[in-house]
């Protein structure tokens, strides 16, 4: 049933949705969350939409979740974080980017569901279908440990690129050097202590999904499960 239902919901996306501003919705939120559009502090709830450069912002033992609009990819954004959401479409499909100016997140991505890529203030690290964890910290130093399939790594003020496969970590120092080493204990901890935040918070199971009918008007769908 639920795999009908994301079926129908991915329907709906390639259909009606690439127009709209629109481009992922908060599936959990707890602790101190701010949400940032166009320099403003938005109140918002689980279940509100995000739209292109929204940012979010996390305090001490916080925590939220988003998911893209077309069901290809879920952020997970940890205590102490600054992310900006940013989507485009491109090809029929949804090019995503998740900016990490601080802090850290970890994202799931479907394969064959569009580019996705994390950017920090150094490096793109660019994925198909993979799980990592992205991390900024205050020494600019960035730090993605991989847990499943690949991802592409570009330290920005360089043309080459490396890969970075599962089981392994890469870390790129604010003078642009990097190290990819197989992944330690204290790596996949760090993971896990950061998944431990979320565990006590339910993301939603009902979503709105704005279309637009014949006349250019938006309607909305909601689907519950």
């Amino acid at each position: 049933m639920k795999k009908i239902l994301l079926l129908a919901v991915t329907l709906i996306f390639s259909a009606n949705l690439l127009a709209l501003d629109s481009v992922a919705v908060i599936s959990a939120s707890k602790g101190k969350v701010d949400l940032h559009r166009a320099a403003k502090m938005i109140k918002h709830k689980t279940g509100d939409f995000l739209q292109n450069n929204d940012e979010i912002r996390t305090g001490k033992e916080s925590f939220a979740a988003y998911k893209y609009i077309d069901g290809s990819a879920t952020v997970k954004v940890f205590s102490y974080s600054i992310v900006q959401v940013y989507a485009s479409a491109k090809d029929k499909k949804l090019s995503k980017t998740v900016k990490l100016n601080k802090g850290s997140v970890f994202s799931q991505i479907k394969s064959d569901t569009g580019p996705f890529a994390v950017q920090t203030p150094t490096t793109v690290a660019s994925v198909k279908g993979t799980g990592f964890l992205a991390k900024f910290d205050e020494q600019e130093q960035t730090k993605f440990i991989v847990t499943e399939g690949e991802l592409e790594l570009k330290i920005l003020d360089k043309t080459e690129t490396k890969s970075v496969s599962a089981g392994n970590t890469a870390i790129v120092q604010a003078d642009g050097s990097l190290e990819i080493r197989p992944s330690t204990e204290e790596d996949i901890q760090e993971i896990e202590l950061s998944e431990l935040e979320s565990t006590r918070e339910k993301e939603i199971r009902k979503m709105r999904i704005p279309v637009i009918d014949p006349n250019g008007q938006t309607r909305y769908i909601e689907i519950t499960w």
